[in-house]
């Protein structure tokens, strides 16, 4: 394909620069003066203009492809032929494109869902003038800094099939293996489910941060489309929601009949999967939460997605009850502490000899997993194996941490361990021993006995031996959840922000919260479903617990937890 130059001029317009090439085509940038704007300009191969039958069909199509407007599709100005170059011209675009976007860091399911709407918008449009993509991949959707996606390259493949079947088959499908309908790599008649299969590859791709299919050559990629088995999304990324995955398998048919029969089918399919996720989390901004101080203790109402979160109490160095040299327990306000010891009973008060926090350096960064509304594993199998199960406590023993004054009583009642709470914003802690765990799946059965929806509880894990570092994984019951990272003497950082799932009943009589903390994960499940997961190594063992945590606005809170385990985790 021979090069224009700068400066060169090509009709009316002035070459600046390539900023482009492909297969098919080659774009520049260039001056329109009589319109006093800069254009893109798409140059396709000099020797197509030789042949008489592609520049009547250049017309036609061009004409087509020019009548197209709508608000994700690229628009046409012109097109034309000048000296033996033949090329279509569209609005110029200070943007990268859909492929650069996802090669720079995985996409929150927000931004999935934002993209992906208005890549299949703009298809189920163009599909309804009759126009087929036939080469729709991440690199042909401009995306500009706003986030807004354009697409682009709408018929060339058509035209280039038209001029020169030779030229289709070793351009355009070689040139773009992995995002080719099995019909389309045998060569046979397409239609718009073809653009659907190679919609869903994106989608595939924009989820899992793969492409289904990869090969030493392209060849051998077009063969798997035809003839391999889909890889699951699930095995690629095993956190996937079941229903964004089925919807995934249906785009993905091989079969054209199997697939979704318009864009519009595919993109609705799509929704109703987000709608039975329940709610959409973005990737983690990895927020810092500063603890007030304690002559102005925080008071954040209930937030939504795009508030500013709730703020936890902090929590400061943790002590032993006498008698229970291997139990610990610690209350802590949402204001400063000061430590004081009475008869051998570490409490927490208000001061200012507490170290003020400064901020976290933030834990290494990392993917998120979407949130899931499947059922977890089973926990307690029917046989156990011995050798899994690390404690099985029914707090029958009394080996847990105790301590009681006028901010909190956490006692024994019965079989069971109570946390009583008199104050707003109040967090209390205890252990079961002084041991280390690694890599392990905690439960607990835990009792929310003053029915106040802004009561939270959970588990903690990998506690330091700077006993106010550790993780702990929060719910509460009006269906909330949080994952959050604690660090000795600085702010606590939000692995994910305060979200709500439809898996967790709603003000229920009691509920079974389990956590994995292992391998660098961590994940919340409440009565056999798994909620969420974040990945973090910020910490990779250490003690176990379980917590209360009064809400904002709430001056009491009181639960009780019983039936403590761990087992090991694969």
């Amino acid at each position: 394909m021979d090069f224009l130059q700068p400066g060169q001029t090509l009709g009316p317009y002035r070459i600046i620069n390539q900023v482009g090439q492909g297969g098919m085509a080659t774009v520049y940038k260039a001056y329109q003066p009589s319109m006093d704007r800069n254009v893109a300009i798409k140059v396709l191969p000099r020797q197509l203009a030789e042949s008489k039958e592609f520049a009547a069909r250049f017309q036609q199509e061009a004409r087509i492809i020019a009548r197209l407007e709508h608000p994700h599709i690229l628009p046409v100005f012109d097109f034309g032929e000048s000296d033996g170059v033949t090329y279509f011209v569209m609005r110029y675009l200070e943007a990268g494109t859909l492929k650069t976007r996802m090669e720079a860091g995985p996409l929150s399911l927000r931004e999935i869902d934002r993209l992906f709407t208005q890549l299949a918008e703009a298809l189920e449009y163009a599909h309804s003038h009759g126009i087929i993509h036939r080469d729709l991949k991440p690199a042909n959707a401009l995306v500009d800094e706003q986030g807004n996606l354009f697409l682009t390259d709408f018929g060339i493949a058509k035209l280039l099939e038209s001029a020169s079947p030779r030229l289709t088959q070793t351009d355009a499908i070689m040139g773009t293996p992995a995002y080719i309908s099995p019909e389309q790599a045998r060569a046979q008649t397409v239609d718009k489910r073809s653009d659907i299969y190679s919609l869903g590859i994106i989608l595939y791709e924009m989820v899992t941060g793969s492409v289904p299919f990869l090969a030493d050559t392209p060849l051998a990629v077009i063969l798997k489309h035809v003839s391999d088995p889909l890889p699951l999304p699930s095995m690629i990324k095993p956190d996937i929601p079941e229903s964004v995955e089925r919807v995934i398998l249906k785009a993905l048919a091989k079969e054209p009949g199997d697939r979704y029969a318009t864009a519009t089918e595919f993109l609705a399919a799509w929704k109703r999967a987000l709608e039975e996720i329940d709610t959409l989390v973005r990737v983690p901004e990895m927020r810092t939460v500063s603890r007030p101080v304690a002559s102005a203790p925080a008071v954040v109402p209930r937030i939504n997605l795009d508030q500013p979160q709730r703020r936890p109490a902090p929590v400061a160095n943790a002590a032993s009850k006498p008698g229970r040299p291997t139990a610990w327990i610690i209350g802590c306000a949402a204001g400063a502490c000061l430590l004081l010891s009475v008869a051998g009973v570490a409490i927490f008060a208000s001061g200012s000899f507490f170290n003020q926090p400064t901020q976290t350096a933030q834990p290494t960064a990392t993917q998120q997993i979407l949130p899931t509304g499947t059922a977890a594993p089973t926990v307690i199998p029917a046989s156990p194996v011995v050798d899994n199960i690390l404690l099985k406590d029914d707090f029958s023993s009394e080996d847990w941490g105790t301590l009681t004054d006028s901010d909190n009583a956490i006692e024994y009642d019965g079989e069971a361990l109570r946390m009583k709470i008199f104050k707003k914003n109040w967090f209390v802690w205890s252990t079961p021993n002084g041991e280390t765990y690694e890599n392990v799946h905690l439960e607990v059965t835990v009792t929310n006995n003053d029915g106040q929806s802004a009561t939270a509880f959970g588990l903690m894990c990998d506690q330091q031996a700077v006993n106010s570092s550790y993780y702990y994984l929060a719910m509460t019951p009006a269906g909330e959840y949080v994952i959050i990272l604690a660090a000795d003497g600085k702010s606590d950082v939000f692995l994910n922000q305060w979200a709500t799932s439809s898996s967790i009943k709603k003000k229920a009589s009691s509920y079974r919260v389990g956590a994995d903390c292992g391998n660098g994960r961590l994940t919340l499940y409440v009565d056999g479903h798994q909620i969420f997961t974040v990945t973090d190594q910020t910490y990779s063992s250490g003690g176990v617990g379980v917590f209360a945590w009064s809400g904002e606005n709430v001056d009491t809170a009181d639960v009780t937890f019983d039936d403590f385990l761990i087992t090991s985790l694969k």
